[in-house]
């Protein structure tokens, strides 16, 4: 076959001309051919790869050698900084550097790494400051160069605390190009805190009894010779010490109670004293450890603190070896009402498994009572102190209480009847007794020791009063106006105005239901003014709440949703029903008339504490008709019937009542209505009237 065919057919064509011979051999020659390809891929991947570890190679040695040519050790850095100092004071720290090679450094940085207690001030280079690193940028140094850069600044800690600084300098020697770093033990400097520019102590009891009263006293000088800007003193308290104090914050975390008390502009000699005022709680371990530090604020954001000195005392809690109830009236959370006689009793039982002897027990009262009212069952009362006071003397089993054995003691207070309200914030008053029991050891070679060892206060609070007044009148303001006959006549319309003035003494009451019954021959006219002086004039349906008509198979279902209510109402604790309670309350103040139960209402959601003492009376007024019967000839007639408020005391959690007493035409109330003028007469007696007048 001609080469021209062949050369213009496909490897495939070309191959259905051969023989059978001639296809092996081509098929061999591919074979050998890939062969030959991959053995060529693989020498030229292998040559790549030793000439990359040629060229790393000689960049190592090349670098090896150019250090051996340069000597790093012979640039340096060092710090020179005051071994000891005093919290707090400037110091000026020198960075020397130096270049004894012969070789110029160029791109210089100097670092400077400090500790958080460092407070940076200047220096006389510029720099810049990352974090905890001061850094500096020289240009050059020349071969054979030394050079120094002062810098100034403070370190602030507690004594003995040690603090370290290191330096480093990085650059580019002039006939490399790459960089070099030096430091060495020589680049560090440590400094020792000997001396803090205060004196703090702390005293307070080394041994204390749960309820016991006591002070933490903390004085704290400025024993330097400069101003400290901001600083703080902190104590650290167990939760369960209660404790308290003015002009400070008062901090709660996990176990503890921080009081965190700020003194700015605190100059040098100045000196303070802090009281920390405190009362030892129950469940306290025997041993409890206190804190109080010093500490200055770094920053205006105080964000950062530095201590300055610290001191730590331990207490030791001792358990309480007598056990003291108080009741008031025979209750242990008795509530009182002004004007009400108190009888105390205080009852002391030794719970501990040792004797005590010379026990003397103290009352003292505050509070809103007659202190001359005092009587004191087989004790004393010392009026200049106010305190009443039991001893072995009158109360025998004082003088040695046994293991398990228990008395009691007592005396009667009268409340003040009368509580002078300056301001609308008086208001949640309380009397207080507090009871100490202290023994007092004779057996010491010095003067009696007193010690108490146990304590008790009782809080008795005073009840809100309201007061209701319920009056009636023909004759009014002008506001709204009665017409009818007086007396009152048969089958004639006469109207009345009746007023409702509602005031409190006190506390804050709340969910306040005023109501009253309107007898069946008296109507609501539909006139009436609101607490807020707003007057409405209408007819019969004006104010008036209809109930909305239920069937019996939606009276059983409210029926079923109240007893669901009350039974869960009932099972929640009493925090829970105060909430409940509130839930309750009406959330805007409301008057109407129901016409199913003839019932007038007035709901109000808070009256405030001593309303018509500090604040005017609140009051509603509304009209109502009466058309008198035969059979009311000769009698007064019956307005309205008794008036009655209920509410919910927020200071006692208690619920409070007041009550009125029926209205009737007599109108006590208003002094226009002559005596007898209430009376209802008849037609016939106002025509035999008129007769004689006439003659």
């Amino acid at each position: 076959m001609p080469n021209s065919v062949i050369n213009n057919q496909t490897e495939e064509n070309i191959k259905n001309y051969l023989s059978e011979d001639d296809k092996n051999s081509m098929s061999d020659l591919d074979s050998i051919n890939e062969k030959k390809y991959f053995k060529s891929r693989k020498f030229i991947l292998a040559f790549l790869l030793l000439l990359i570890i040629g060229v790393v190679a000689l960049f190592y040695f090349m670098r090896n050698k150019g250090k051996e040519s340069f000597d790093d050790t012979q640039v340096r850095v060092r710090i020179e900084a005051p071994k000891e100092i005093t919290s707090g004071e400037e110091l000026v720290f020198n960075i020397n550097y130096e270049n004894k090679t012969s070789v110029d450094l160029k791109n210089v940085k100097i670092f400077f790494y400090f500790p958080k207690n460092f407070l940076y001030i200047s220096s006389e280079r510029d720099n810049k400051v990352e974090e905890a690193v001061l850094s500096w940028d020289i240009e050059k140094i020349a071969a054979g160069e030394t050079g120094n850069i002062k810098m100034f600044g403070r370190v602030l800690g507690s004594q003995n605390s040690v603090y370290e600084f290191k330096s480093r300098i990085s650059y580019t020697p002039e006939n490399f190009n790459y960089e070099f770093s030096s430091s060495d033990d020589h680049s560090a400097a440590a400094v020792t805190i000997k001396k803090v520019p205060f004196i703090l102590s702390v005293n307070s009891p080394e041994v204390l009894t749960v309820g016991e009263k006591f002070e933490y006293a903390i004085d704290f000088e400025n024993i330097s010779d400069y101003v400290f800007k901001f600083l703080q003193i902190r104590s650290n308290l167990p939760q369960n010490f209660a404790c308290d104090s003015v002009d400070s914050q008062k901090i709660e975390e996990n176990d503890e109670i921080s009081f965190i008390f700020d003194v700015n502009d605190f100059s040098a000699g100045a000196s303070e004293k802090i009281l920390i005022k405190c009362l030892v709680m129950a469940k306290l371990n025997k041993n409890v450890d206190n804190k109080t530090s010093i500490v200055l604020e770094a920053s205006e954001d105080g964000e950062i603190y530095f201590e300055y000195a610290n001191v730590e005392i331990s207490t030791i809690i001792n358990e309480i070896p007598i056990e003291i109830t108080q009741s008031v009236n025979g209750s242990t959370d008795y509530l009182a009402v002004k004007g009400e006689d108190l009888i105390y009793m205080i009852k002391f039982k030794n719970i501990g498994e040792q004797e005590i002897r010379g026990l003397v027990i103290n009352s003292e009262l505050t509070g809103k009572i007659d202190f001359d009212s005092i009587d004191v069952n087989n004790g004393s009362y010392d009026k200049n102190t106010k305190k009443i006071t039991w001893s072995a003397f009158n109360v025998p089993k004082l003088a040695s209480l046994a293991p398990g054995e228990e008395g009691e003691v007592s005396f009667r207070v009268n409340i003040v009847d009368y509580i002078e309200i300056r301001n609308p914030e008086e208001k949640h008053f309380s009397i207080n007794n507090i009871v100490t029991i202290s023994n007092f050891n004779f057996n010491t070679n010095s003067a009696n020791v007193e010690r108490k060892i146990a304590s008790n206060n009782s809080v008795t609070k005073l009840n809100a009063s309201l007061f209701l007044r319920s009056k009636g009148y023909f004759n009014d303001d002008g506001r709204i106006k009665n017409t009818g006959a007086i007396p009152p006549e048969v089958d004639q319309e006469t109207q009345y105005l009746i007023h409702w003035n509602l005031s409190s003494l006190l506390n804050d009451i709340s969910s306040i239901r005023i109501t009253s019954v309107l007898p069946e021959n008296v109507n609501w006219t539909g006139s009436f003014i609101k607490s807020n002086g707003e007057i409405s004039i209408g007819n019969q349906n004006n104010g008036v709440f209809i109930p909305e008509e239920t069937d019996l198979a939606d009276e059983e279902l409210n029926k079923e949703m109240s007893q669901r209510e009350e039974a869960t109402f009932n099972s929640i604790d009493d925090t829970e029903k105060d909430s409940a309670q509130i839930i309750d309350m009406p959330k805007e103040e409301k008057f109407y008339y129901n016409t199913e139960t003839r019932e007038v209402i007035w709901e109000i959601p808070l009256l405030d504490a001593n309303t018509g003492v500090s604040s005017p009376v609140k009051e509603v007024v509304f009209q109502v008709s009466i058309k008198p019967k035969d059979s009311d000839i000769g009698n007064i007639v019956k307005i309205t019937e008794i008036v009655r408020a209920t509410g919910f005391d927020d200071f006692t959690k208690n619920e409070i009542e007041a009550i009125d007493i029926e209205l009737t035409s007599e109108l006590p109330d208003d002094y226009s209505i002559g005596i007898n003028e209430g009376i209802v007469i008849s037609n016939t007696d106002i025509k035999e009237k008129e007769n004689v007048i006439n003659q």
